[in-house]
């Protein structure tokens, strides 16, 4: 996949993301973003690496001529958060550049608007054990997705109720649980993708935004972020 940029910030930037049943790569080179994308639930850790050498190879990039370096830091699955965190952090040690986390609910908003064009959206992943992963997103002036409130882990009727009914439903979690989440919001979002998955192009975009404003993490804090009771706990910190 090859997705041109509108504006012209150079800057070349990483993105993993393992966070679904994907094991996704992008490189972000200056006006360009090339990915790869494959599904892939159990062979993640065998193919991120060969993706990134391939990406890396085809742009004849360096890791060390790289700005930056971002993954998908969840919600998502607890194994492959940590695939994609730990890679970036080595990869990033190595080349000694900046890193930068990126909410997975973020990068499938990001990725919906760039395929759809839809700017307002509530993303539900399926989190199993009857719950959600889910985070409302509108799409600001600069084009890139935008919390609205706060990411939550919950059932499907505990989900934040909107005035306005002009909302998109995007992530699986809506082809399993949307009656029931309709019904509690009291409206149908006006269309659904449940195909959508976390895509690295998607983190690269919203990794660019990032890098401009400076807002790298530590390595201490390079780690997934799960989301328990409502909060967010690192990895860390489990």
């Amino acid at each position: 996949m090859v997705m041109a940029l509108e504006s012209k910030i150079f800057m070349k930037i990483l993105a993993i993301d393992t966070s679904s049943n994907a094991c996704s790569v992008a490189l972000l080179d200056n006006e360009d973003i090339e990915s790869l994308h494959k599904i892939a639930p159990i062979a993640q850790a065998q193919l991120v690496l060969p993706m990134v050498q391939e990406l890396m190879q085809e742009a004849k990039i360096q890791l060390q001529h790289l700005d930056a370096i971002a993954f998908g830091c969840g919600p998502g699955s607890f194994t492959g958060l940590r695939i994609a965190a730990s890679v970036a952090q080595g990869l990033a040690f190595a080349a000694e550049v900046p890193l930068i986390k990126i909410s997975s609910l973020a990068s499938i908003a990001q990725h919906v608007f760039q395929e759809r064009n839809w700017n307002k959206l509530l993303v539900a992943v399926d989190a199993r054990m009857q719950e959600i992963y889910y985070g409302a997103y509108e799409i600001n002036s600069e084009g890139f997705a935008e919390l609205k409130g706060e990411e939550k882990v919950c059932s499907a009727n505990q989900i934040p109720l909107h005035k306005n009914q002009d909302w998109y439903g995007v992530g699986d979690a809506w082809g399993i649980y949307s009656e029931i989440m309709e019904l509690h919001l009291g409206f149908k979002p006006l269309d659904l993708d449940i195909t959508c998955l976390p895509h690295a192009a998607s983190i690269a975009l919203l990794a660019r935004n990032k890098l401009l404003k400076k807002e790298f993490c530590s390595f201490e804090d390079a780690v997934p972020v799960y989301l328990r009771n409502n909060v967010a706990v690192k990895e860390k910190d489990r």
